[in-house]
């Protein structure tokens, strides 16, 4: 497993990843305490992730590892085809995957992503409210006024 970080304005980004793709997304407070590993899968991660922030990249191409059970691999599918500055809800990609009454299943699924931003679950909110995010919503708020949507 190889690793890095991106230092964001608010939280260092851990990225991890196997030999060929991202395997792991995560936020941390305070700078990491290891070397970033040059890998050619990170060095793709970390120079979309810097023109993501800088308002020049709205898809990223990174190969991911879609980790998890068919049905949350459907789930991770459609999130990364919700647009750059654009919501849905979990209602909305329950309905989208065939499971029009499994959206809590959505949420739930969201709730295990281990590929935050470039799966970007932070698009995906409750009816009247933004919903969850593990990151924590303060994240999910900087991420979505990021993308003008807030």
């Amino acid at each position: 497993m190889y690793q890095s970080f991106y230092k964001a304005s608010f939280a260092y980004i851990l990225l991890q990843s196997d030999k060929d793709k991202l395997i792991n997304v995560d936020f941390a407070i305070y700078k990491p305490d290891f070397t970033k590993d040059k890998h050619p899968v990170l060095e793709q991660a970390l120079e979309e992730l810097d023109l993501y922030f800088n308002k020049k990249l709205f898809t990223f191409s990174t190969p991911l590892a879609l980790q998890g059970s068919e049905f949350e691999q459907k789930v991770y599918k459609a999130l990364i085809k919700i647009p750059y500055g654009q919501t849905k809800t979990y209602q909305e990609i329950a309905s989208f995957i065939n499971h029009p009454k499994a959206f809590r299943a959505v949420g739930n699924a969201n709730s295990k992503n281990k590929l935050a931003i470039f799966i970007p679950c932070h698009r995906v909110v409750a009816k009247n409210h933004l919903g969850g995010y593990n990151g924590g919503l303060f994240i999910k708020e900087t991420l979505l006024k990021l993308e003008s949507v807030l």
